[in-house]
């Protein structure tokens, strides 16, 4: 079977910029490439800057996949001129979307050629599992489990943000010889996280460029009218305002290390948004400051999210206000920073309490 061929116009991340480059534009650097304000490139990572800030989202491109690659890879160095790893997230976050809604209509073989490029060791199965899952006139209707990967790779992409929901838990898949076989929507859900950490890989590697002085300009114009500076400010008040209420420096490694990946924009997965959110509300902020740390979150949205935050708080259905997870599960979760219990308890709330306490005891032996 013949390697399927890929529309780098809707995955542009798979794309080497150097190797377009070399190609299309022999002896140029990519600021020469993007150095007319009427270049296609150019023009397009500013579109694409707008419209993932105002609508969480990508429109389809008009360009060849040389100009989509270069276009995604302008957008990269912007931000990273910008130095806003937040800002990074959030574009993470809208191509992996982006490309799974793609990924859905794509061959079984092309998608497999895309996890390749991931770096993920995945075959299109010829004798291909089936399991029953219902009948009609008396005869079994299957859904086949065409694709395989090694466990160890599904379980990367798939023991955090997918570890709760049962759709992709290991136990209802088929599993032989440490290989898993999927059906192909839940292969392309496995490929949507694996192209959001690719993203972030990238930028965290990618070495900043100069890029045309206006360039730079133009996007610090348009992240201004999308609001996003305003949001930044608000991040720093918020800061200011929880200060009165509660002590960062009292809280376990944990929490500390949820919270600064929430203020980053980083894309927490479910545990670890309960955790955040069920310990904040135990140590005295109300439900509108959680939730304002929440809107960092790349895919916040707000009704859903005070929904499940006035939930947790005890604001709704039975009333009970909910405990973050012990140590035990936090290690269990892979979510525990550190290598063996902190002082105080096993549980991230008696941690914070005992720290508090000890601070304040200190105070009044210096005080005396």
């Amino acid at each position: 079977m013949f390697a399927a061929i890929i529309d780098y116009r809707y995955y542009p991340f798979l794309g080497d910029i150097n190797s377009v480059l070399r190609m299309r534009y022999p002896g140029l650097r990519l600021k020469d490439v993007i150095i007319s304000r009427e270049n296609y490139a150019r023009k397009r990572s500013l579109e694409l800057l707008k419209t993932i800030l105002s609508k969480r989202s990508i429109r389809e491109g008009t360009g060849t996949s040389d100009e989509e690659i270069i276009a995604f890879y302008t957008l990269l160095l912007i931000i990273k001129v910008l130095n806003d790893k937040k800002l990074a997230n959030v574009v993470a976050l809208a191509y992996s979307k982006y490309a799974y809604e793609k990924l859905l209509k794509e061959p079984l073989n092309s998608l497999v050629n895309v996890a390749q490029l991931l770096g993920i060791d995945a075959k299109l199965e010829r004798n291909a599992p089936l399991i029953p899952v219902d009948f009609k006139r008396k005869k079994p209707i299957f859904i086949a489990k065409p694709i395989s990967m090694s466990v160890k790779d599904y379980l990367r992409f798939t023991a955090n943000r997918l570890a709760r929901d049962p759709k992709y838990a290991l136990v209802n898949q088929i599993v032989d010889h440490g290989v898993v076989f999927l059906e192909k929507e839940v292969f392309v859900r496995v490929l949507e996280e694996a192209i959001y950490r690719k993203i972030i890989v990238l930028y965290n590697s990618i070495y900043e460029q100069e890029l045309p002085e206006d360039l730079i300009n133009e996007a610090k114009k348009v992240i201004e009218e999308t609001g996003w500076v305003k949001q930044r400010v608000m991040d720093i008040e918020l800061e200011e305002k929880a200060k009165g209420i509660i002590d960062f420096s009292a809280f376990p490694p944990c929490m500390s290390v949820i919270l600064e990946k929430l203020k980053a924009g980083e894309n927490l997965s479910h545990q670890e948004r309960f955790a955040i959110a069920a310990f904040l509300a135990r140590i005295g902020l109300d439900v509108d400051t959680i939730l304002e740390y929440f809107k960092n979150v790349p895919d916040f949205n707000e009704k859903i999210a005070r929904y499940q935050v006035e939930h947790i708080a005890g604001l709704r259905g039975s009333r009970k206000k909910y405990l973050p997870y012990n140590c035990e599960t936090m290690r269990s979760l892979n979510i525990c920073p550190v290598s063996d219990y902190c002082k105080g308890g096993k549980n991230p709330l008696a941690v914070y309490w005992f720290n508090v306490k000890r601070k304040i005891l200190s105070k009044k032996k210096r005080g005396k």
